[in-house]
Parts: C-alpha cells; sequence; structure tokens
C-alpha cells in the first residue's frame, strides 16, 4: 500500500510497518549471528592445536582447589576444613537426579544436543529477548560458561565471548556431557564461599545434596547466575522468583508433573545457614587451630588449602564436646559465686545486620542444643513481661524470674536481635519448648587437656571458653605460674636422690634470708611423713626436700619431664613459681602413670593426599624419664591426695564408678589465688584444668583454691569419660635399683647419726627414721598415732 501524502496513516499499518522493521533487524542480526558462529566452527575445527585446544587439553590434569579435612580418631567425623573455595566434589553418578534436571532446565534445555555453542539456543534467546523488550535469557549453553569460569575472566567483550564459545567447542570435542555436568557442578560459585552444589547444599540447608528436596534443588540451580542478586539471604523475594521459574522450566521440559510444579513452589524458602568458618563456630575450634598451625609449618599454607588433604588426628569428638560443656559449667559456676552484670550483649541486627530473625542460624546450635548445655539465644520479642528468645526450633519465654542474674527488668536487660547465653534446663521436644536461665560470658577463662598416657594422643583439648570470643589457647599459649601442682616434680626429686614414700620431713617454720615460706593455713604441723605433706599439700616440706635435693638436681629432672621453660635456680621455685602451659604439665603427669616413660603428645595420626597417598604418618616418640620405683612411688604420694588430701571430693562422687577407681593427682594454687589447677590421672589417662584470668595476674577471690574452682570440672569430665571402662590398678611398685638402695642407705644412717648426736634422750621409736633402720613397729594403730603425734611434738 503506497503511503498518500498529507494523510495520517491508520494505526494498523503503523504497528505492521513497524513490526516489519524490528523483524527484518532481528532476521539481520540472527543471520549474523549464525554466520559467525559458522565461521568459528570452522575456524575452531581447522585450528587443532589452537590456543584453545591447548588450554582444553590441560583440563584432563586439571585439578580445582578442593577442601582439606580435618577428621577425629574415629576415621570419619570431619571437625574441621581448611581451603581457600570450599569445594567438596562429587563425580557424575554421586550428583542427584534431580539436581542435573534443575540445571539443565534453567541453563541449557538443548545441554544434551548442542556441540558447545547453540544457535537454535541463541535464535530462541534473542527472540523472546525481543518479545520482552528486556534481556530475560541468555544465550551461552552450559559448556560455555564452564569455559567461562576455568578459564576467562568476566569482561563483557566481543572478543572474549568469541573466545568463550571457541573454547566450549573444544570441550564437546575432548569431554563427555558427562563429565562436562561433572566439572560445572563441581566449579559453580553459588555464595557463601560454597564452590560446587555439595558445598552450596551444606551451606544453605545444612545437609548433603542428596538429602534435599525438589524445591531446595530448584534453589541451587537458580543461584550461580548471580549469587548476591539471588541469594537467599540478603535477597530472599528474587532467590524465590528465579527458583519458581527452575521449577516452572522443570515442568515444562518434562522433568516434573505440573503438580510437583505447584506443590514446590508454594513452599518458602527455609535456610538452615552454616557458618562459613566452621573452624571458628565449632567445640573443636580450639585443637583443629593447633591443626591448621602444624599443616602450615609442615606443608605450607597453599598445599593445605587447596590439596584436599585429609588429616586424621586424635580427638575424641563425644569427649570434646562433654569437656566443651564441663568447662563452662565451671566458668559460669565461678561466675555465680562473684554474680556482676555486666550486660553489653552482642545484637545480630545491630551487629551483622541481620534482617531476617526467623532464618538466622547459630552453629552452636547444631552440636550443643542440649539439657544441661550452656547456648546463646536470639531474643525475637521483648515487652515489660517477658523476652521471646529461640534456640533453632525451640522457643523459650524468659521473665524476670529466669533472668534474675541481671538483677533489671525484662526491658532494660534485653533487646530484640540480642545473643544472651542461656542455661538449657530442659527440652520439651514436642512442643519445642525450652526452659532456661539466663547466664552471661564469664570475664574468667579456663583450658582443659586429656592425654592418653600410653600413646600420647591428646584426646581432649579446650583452649578456652569458645573459640569465637578469644583465639587465645590457654591449654598451648599461656605460661601460668603453676603452684602447687608443681610439687610432684620436687618429691619425684627427692624419691630419686635418696627419699622414700615413708620417709618425714619438718613442717617447721624455714627462714632463707629474708624469705620465710608459709603454708596456706598459716600453720605448722611439725614432723610428719611425706604422704601427709603432699596429700595436704604443705609448703614448708616442699622447700626442704628441694634443699636436700639441690636446686640444680630438682630443675634438672624438671627438663626431663618435657617441660620447656627452665625451673629457676632458688628454693621459691619448690612452691610452684615456674610458668607453664597446662599441656606440658597434663603430659609430665602422666609419666607417673607410665611407669617413667615419658610419651611427647601428639594430636595428628596420619596425613593422606587426595589420591590416598600416606604423606605422614606418626610413631609415638617415648623416652624414659624417672624409674618404674621413682614413677611408682609417686603415684602412691599423689594417691594419698585423692584419699585423704586436698582432692579427697573424687571419693565422694556418688555417680558413675569415679569413687572406686584408682586415682592420683594433685591440686594446685596460686599465691593470692590467680590460678587454680587440677591434674589427675589413672594407669592410662591424664587430664587437667585451668581456671583464671588470661594475660593478667588478677585475684580469683579469697578461698578459690584448686580444690573448688579446678577440681569440679575434672570430676565432671572424667566420670563421663572413664565411666564404663575397664577398671584399672596401677602397677605394683618394683625394687629399687641398686644404685638408688645405695642413696637410701646413706641417707638413713646420715639422719640417725644427726639424730643421735643432736638428740641423745630420746627414744629411738620416736625418731623419724626409714624403715630400714626404724626399730619394729608395734601392732597396735593406736600406740602407732601416738608416736606420731609424739615426732610432731619434737619440732
Amino acid at each position: 500500500m503506497r503511503k498518500e501524502a498529507g494523510k495520517p496513516q491508520p494505526a494498523s499499518q503503523n504497528l505492521i510497518q513497524k513490526a516489519f522493521y524490528k523483524s527484518t533487524f532481528l532476521a539481520l542480526w540472527l543471520l549474523s549471528v549464525v554466520l559467525g558462529v559458522a565461521t568459528g566452527l570452522t575456524i575452531s575445527y581447522q585450528a587443532e592445536l589452537m590456543d584453545e585446544a591447548k588450554q582444553v587439553l590441560q583440563l584432563a590434569n586439571y585439578k580445582p582447589s578442593l577442601v582439606s579435612q580435618v577428621i577425629a580418631d574415629d576415621g570419619k567425623t570431619v571437625i574441621g576444613e581448611f581451603a581457600f573455595e570450599r569445594r567438596i566434589p562429587l563425580s557424575y553418578d554421586e550428583i542427584p537426579e534431580r539436581m542435573k534436571q534443575a540445571i539443565i532446565a534453567i541453563e541449557d534445555s538443548r545441554f544434551e544436543s548442542h556441540w558447545g555453542i547453540d544457535p537454535i539456543g541463541i535464535l530462541r534467546a534473542g527472540w523472546r529477548n525481543f518479545q520482552a523488550g528486556a534481556t530475560v535469557e541468555g544465550g551461552s549453553t552450559l559448556t560455555q560458561q564452564l569455559a567461562k569460569m576455568l578459564f576467562l575472566t568476566p569482561e563483557k567483550t566481543f572478543t572474549r565471548k568469541a573466545k568463550e564459545a571457541l573454547l566450549a567447542i573444544q570441550i564437546e570435542r575432548y569431554f563427555s556431557k558427562q563429565q562436562i555436568m561433572e566439572m560445572y557442578c563441581n566449579q559453580i560459585f553459588l555464595g557463601g564461599g560454597a564452590y560446587g552444589v555439595e558445598a552450596g547444599a551444606e551451606y544453605y540447608f545444612g545437609k548433603k545434596l542428596s538429602e534435599l528436596s525438589l524445591e531446595e534443588y530448584a534453589l541451587l540451580a537458580a543461584i550461580p547466575k548471580a549469587p548476591s542478586y539471588y541469594s537467599p539471604i540478603r535477597n530472599p523475594k528474587n532467590a524465590r522468583l528465579r527458583r519458581d521459574l527452575v521449577l516452572e522450566n522443570m515442568a515444562q521440559e518434562g522433568f516434573i508433573t505440573r503438580k510437583e510444579c505447584e506443590e514446590a513452589k508454594s513452599k518458602p524458602i527455609k535456610l538452615r545457614l552454616q557458618s562459613r568458618d566452621v573452624n571458628t563456630n565449632s567445640p573443636y575450634a580450639y585443637f583443629v587451630e593447633e591443626v591448621r598451625q602444624y599443616m602450615e609449618d609442615s606443608y605450607g599454607t597453599r598445599k593445605l588449602h587447596t590439596s584436599g588433604l585429609k588429616i586424621y588426628t586424635t580427638l575424641n569428638v563425644e569427649a570434646q564436646r562433654h569437656a566443651v560443656q564441663d568447662v563452662k559449667r565451671g566458668l559460669h559456676e565461678y561466675d555465680r559465686r562473684h554474680p556482676k552484670w555486666r550486660g553489653n550483649l552482642p545484637n545480630v541486627i545491630e551487629d551483622e545486620q541481620v534482617k531476617d530473625l526467623d532464618s538466622y542460624h547459630l552453629p552452636d546450635w547444631d552440636h550443643s542444643l542440649t539439657e544441661g548445655a550452656y547456648v546463646q539465644g536470639l531474643v525475637m520479642q521483648v515487652t515489660d513481661k517477658a523476652a521471646q528468645v529461640r534456640f533453632r526450633d525451640y522457643m523459650a519465654t524468659v521473665t524476670a524470674k529466669e533472668a534474675a542474674l541481671s538483677r533489671k527488668s525484662i526491658l532494660e536487660t534485653f533487646k530484640r536481635g540480642d545473643l544472651p547465653i542461656f542455661y538449657i534446663k530442659k527440652l520439651d521436644h514436642e512442643k519445642k519448648q525450652a526452659f532456661v536461665v539466663l547466664e552471661q560470658l564469664p570475664a574468667v577463662n579456663g583450658a582443659f587437656v586429656c592425654i592418653d598416657v600410653k600413646t600420647g594422643e591428646v584426646k581432649v583439648m579446650v583452649g578456652g571458653y569458645d573459640f569465637k570470643y578469644s583465639k587465645f589457647n590457654n591449654a598451648t599459649q599461656a605460661n601460668r605460674q603453676t603452684g602447687s601442682v608443681f610439687k610432684p616434680f620436687i618429691y619425684a626429686a627427692a624419691i630419686e636422690n635418696g627419699w622414700t614414700v615413708d620417709d618425714y620431713v619438718a613442717d617447721t617454720p624455714f627462714v632463707q634470708g629474708d624469705w620465710m615460706p608459709k603454708n596456706y593455713d598459716g600453720k605448722f604441723m611439725g614432723v610428719i611423713s611425706l604422704k601427709t605433706a603432699l596429700a595436704q599439700s604443705r609448703n614448708i616440706p616442699a622447700v626442704r626436700l628441694l634443699q636436700s635435693v639441690g636446686v640444680q638436681k630438682g630443675a634438672e629432672l624438671v627438663k626431663r619431664f618435657g617441660i620447656k621453660n627452665p625451673m629457676a635456680p632458688y628454693l621459691p621455685s619448690a612452691l610452684g613459681a615456674t610458668e607453664v602451659p597446662l599441656i606440658e604439665l597434663v603430659s609430665a603427669y602422666g609419666v607417673f602413670a607410665n611407669e617413667g616413660v615419658l610419651v611427647e603428645p601428639h594430636i595428628i595420626r596420619k596425613v593422606v593426599d587426595y589420591e590416598g597417598k600416606v604423606l605422614e604418618e606418626f610413631t609415638p616418640r617415648s623416652r624414659q624419664v624417672i624409674s618404674p620405683y621413682v614413677a611408682a612411688s609417686m603415684v602412691t604420694l599423689m594417691r594419698g591426695v585423692v584419699e585423704n588430701g586436698t582432692a579427697a571430693r573424687i571419693k565422694s562422687v556418688t555417680e558413675g564408678d569415679l569413687a572406686k577407681r584408682e586415682i592420683a593427682g594433685k591440686t594446685g594454687t596460686v599465691n593470692d589465688f590467680t590460678d587454680a589447677w587440677f591434674i589427675g590421672y589413672t594407669p592410662s589417662v591424664v587430664a587437667g584444668f585451668w581456671i583464671g584470668y588470661p594475660g593478667e595476674k588478677r585475684s580469683l577471690g579469697e578461698g578459690e583454691t584448686g580444690a573448688q574452682a579446678a577440681l569440679p570440672v575434672w570430676i565432671s569430665f572424667m566420670k563421663y569419660y572413664l565411666n564404663g571402662k575397664p577398671i584399672e590398678k596401677f602397677p605394683k611398685m618394683p625394687e629399687p635399683d641398686s644404685a638408688l638402695k645405695k642413696l637410701q642407705a646413706q641417707r638413713a644412717k646420715q639422719i640417725l647419726e644427726e639424730l643421735k648426736t643432736a638428740m641423745p634422750e630420746i627414744d629411738p621409736s620416736m625418731l623419724p627414721l626409714p624403715p630400714s633402720l626404724r626399730p619394729q613397729d608395734s601392732d597396735d594403730p593406736a600406740e602407732d598415732g601416738e608416736s606420731e603425734h609424739r615426732r610432731q611434738d619434737l619440732y
């Protein structure tokens, strides 16, 4: 139809003309695309050894950055990970069919039929974009996306797009569709530091990929196009729209039925976010950090974080979890003995800019949400009468009664988004209710270590209240004054130099220049046995023993026990002036339990590379530190601490079988109550706990002794750890060797001559002599007790 001058054209004619021009332009554009593709294809097949082909051929040996795993002593439980890119590779057969279908439906519906680039797909995408007046569909194939991820930068230029097409064609030439899908599923970035669909499933849903539901597969497939824009965390509306698009495409492609599609679309997005830093937010954090330091020193940072190593360790999962709660309980109990509300609660709205409290998830809830545990809760709502607090899928109502610790009103104590610490009294699993009591982060800190005395394996390591609050490991890094837990080394030096467990020592005033040491109670007991002296943790006898042995000999013996900080060459060292990390003391106490043999503590059993090759396997390193006789003598003395000394509380435990066991140990309290300790052992295991203020010499308070502040934590752990295990007995004391017998005889004669000269009028039965020189003891216990009393009167 010819256009008439000066007359307006009908609207329908204008629309036809516009459509004609647009369709002509589109046809020309599509023709150019097809010609370009054909040209690229021709060039590709002509150039067999072109750069793209060489690059693609290298994929046969390509090893993506892999996660190295830290594995517990059961050989299967993963307790930590190291990676620059968190990726858990799956084989093609391990990738669920629903996951593959979701990816194909949204990214490349003709994946199985094209040869790297898809002219039909390009035409279809162009037409849909033309109809929509915007870019709603891309023309890149899944293979092109893989090429971009592996070889190219994200720049948007014609040159980069051409290289992408050529690389995709070459990938299709050398690799099967299954191999391409496998590489794609393991390579894609899904946000949150997760690379690959398995890591994505764990990050967003806390599950393995094989455990996901249809709508969860669809959500994973929706994210890679723009991980930030389609993030279900930051942009849940965008994420749901694209998830639903994936489901719609799956229905159109025949992968799912219309009913399945609509049911999946009707479901809200439910996340169970896992922490990006699994090493920080777990009960194994301090131990895993020790593993990291060792591995980086031995293998380098890059190899550790990219090579997919498997690091098999000594840590016992259940024991570690129990110990973490025991340490927290001990610190909270101390905190409640010195109540002072400090406030300043962390708040996820203010600190982390969290908008959706309903989907917020704390890693602690995955492993610590049990009755008797100390766990953070999320304050969801606050009124003048109560706060509603969420613990994963459990809710708790916290009134002024439960929040009594703060001594303030509910509105003054909490605000929405706060993360207070609570003690879980009870969980109602049917009603999903939690009954809790408000606690707070203690200002004091502590550490706990448990070691197998025969193998040196570290079974438990708690370096503090929680790694997320402080990464300083009080078990390995804190050099603290040891107080009375140092005394057994002085006693061991004395036994090694001729003293016996049946000898007596003077608990009488001692003066050396201006120094006048005192006992804890400020009193003196006179002449007492070594058993009594150690059991009651008397200070003066320890000083006299070190004086008798000689400071240099004492220091040399301490060094043999594996204690790195040298003992100062002064008599006050007998009272624990030397600063030692907890792990060294616990390991050293293991010598007494292990018949005088020190087995160096270690945390790794073996290291295996991704191919299964063993790179390192630990062989216990041990050495004889003291003789079996000296070790057995110390066991006898230190059992006295538990039987009738400062740790006698162990024998009053009614739960389990702890009270029936042979246990030896020592409490420790440092001057001004700055540190409190207890280290104890059985024939097979040694464990110790320390409590104090890290980095400062601050008093724990009057009466906060080792027996009060440290021993209860040790008891709580050991009654769990030993329960049900065989009840063991320490080896019988062997005879001393000939050299030691000679020392004992020389020392006994020396004392006898000194006493006869000093006190010729005293009845020999009253003298504190070794058994070999003592007159026959009476069979009457009362008479023996009277003699002991009279010996004390002598001094």
